[in-house]
């Protein structure tokens, strides 16, 4: 703990405990422990690192099967495996 990535409540102390939500274009962090906000976080949109749209987001992405075989044949960071999920499911219709 106590890297410079970490997220620590100053009211109650928790670390990386928080939630976020958007807010006048900054991504803010809120504490689960005691709802206090803590600080404004980095906020990336998920984005293609490699294949045929590589730098392009995610969300812009309407190729259904290239989605899938994203998700089949590499190994994304969670929050692109997320945002991959999610596009399926809209372009599905679910």
């Amino acid at each position: 703990m106590d890297k410079l990535s970490d997220v620590i409540c100053k009211k109650c102390g928790s670390v990386n405990d928080y939630w976020t939500e958007m807010k006048s274009g900054q991504q803010c962090a809120y504490c689960n422990g005691c709802d206090s906000y803590i600080k404004n976080v980095p906020y990336q949109i998920p984005k293609f690192y490699i294949g045929k749209y590589k730098g392009e987001t995610i969300s812009s992405c309407k190729d259904l099967s290239y989605l899938k075989w994203f998700l089949e044949k590499t190994n994304p960071k969670a929050s692109q495996k997320t945002a991959v999920e999610n596009r399926i499911a809209e372009l599905e219709g679910r």
